[in-house]
């Protein structure tokens, strides 16, 4: 066949010609997207990436092998094939968080195909627009939300409402908790261990809510928190069920106008917020925060400047405070 190396026909003959080659050379297996996939696996790259990091990723690149591993990584090279990339990625297009920890993986793949390992030359998964916003610390869920949710919640379900608005714990710390992490100060007791993610020290006080979580779990449960059938708690059921929760909740506010509906945005990650909002109207200081949120100091200063700016009692507190202040001063012959 007459046609240039550049062109989709030789793209689509390469291929074919790597399909009939099959296992049968080392050559064609190093060409394969599996072999890549494998290299990619074993290198220092990947090694370097802490071992949380490893599995989310393996994930990814189970679900990528699965679909390209027989096709020969040179495929990537041609621009059309980011269709069907995309294509393989609406299996998240339910989570646009998933969808775009998918695209990273992937993109990271073929740059350390190109770049490292020189199995393409080129490939155009580059520069891919992100769904999610990551940046969600002006959405809290409001008292009246929690309450409505815990209204139509089981008693496992709530258990997981009050871990994430109580304590703050994401959905990745919600299920490694067990008695050994409840720890007695001198004045009561806390949640002291390392958070999933970052592996920073989170020191959470026990508050009456979050002790009726840990002295009523059964003696024979060795995690705190656990799934509806009672099995380890994984981060992205735990998030689910609270998906589920708020869509009873709501379902219960179409029938009854008393009833407070659950805005549609707000998940359980975002009860995180949620927790240090109250510490701050508490008065906590920067330390005392960052300390119970898992944060750097640096961080929590920035979320603490995000948070007090949606707190809606802020408003009125500070409506009061003003008010007082003109009293005062109408009283001592002053204007104001």
């Amino acid at each position: 066949m007459d046609f240039g190396t550049d062109t989709d026909k030789y793209a689509l003959a390469y291929a074919d010609a790597l399909r009939s080659a099959g296992p049968k050379t080392s050559v064609a297996k190093r060409a394969l997207t599996a072999s890549v996939i494998d290299r990619y696996r074993r290198s220092v790259h990947f090694a370097s990436l802490a071992p949380r990091t490893q599995k989310d990723y393996n994930k990814y690149l189970d679900a990528f092998e699965k679909e390209f591993g027989a096709d020969p990584i040179k495929m990537f090279e041609e621009a059309e094939v980011i269709g069907e990339i995309r294509e393989w990625k609406n299996q998240w297009s339910h989570s646009p968080k998933q969808y775009d920890y998918a695209t990273t993986v992937v993109t990271r793949l073929l740059n350390w195909a190109k770049e490292e390992d020189g199995a393409i030359a080129v490939h155009h998964h580059t520069r891919v627009t992100r769904l999610y916003g990551s940046d969600r610390s002006d959405i809290i869920w409001l008292p009246g939300e929690l309450d409505a949710m815990l209204a139509v919640a089981d008693e496992r379900e709530r258990r997981i409402i009050v871990a994430a608005s109580e304590g703050g714990l994401t959905p990745q710390d919600i299920g490694i908790l067990t008695r050994s992490h409840v720890q007695k100060t001198p004045k009561g007791r806390r949640l002291y261990f390392r958070r999933t993610k970052s592996a920073k020290p989170t020191s959470i006080p026990v508050t009456p809510a979050l002790a009726q979580v840990i002295d009523t779990t059964p003696e024979d449960q060795k995690h705190l928190i656990v799934s509806l059938s009672g099995l380890r708690l994984q981060p992205e059921r735990a998030s689910q069920i609270v998906a589920e929760v708020k869509a009873r909740a709501n379902e219960m506010a179409k029938k009854d106008s008393s009833r407070v509906h659950v805005r549609d945005e707000l998940r359980l990650y975002d009860m995180r917020g949620t927790a240090a909002t109250e510490l701050l109207r508490a008065g906590c200081s920067l330390n005392e925060i960052a300390v119970t949120m898992g944060w750097g100091l640096r961080h929590a200063a920035n979320m603490i400047e995000k948070y007090a700016a949606v707190i809606p009692e802020v408003s009125d507190e500070v409506l009061d405070k003003l008010n007082s202040a003109r009293v005062t001063a109408r009283k001592d012959g002053h204007k104001f």
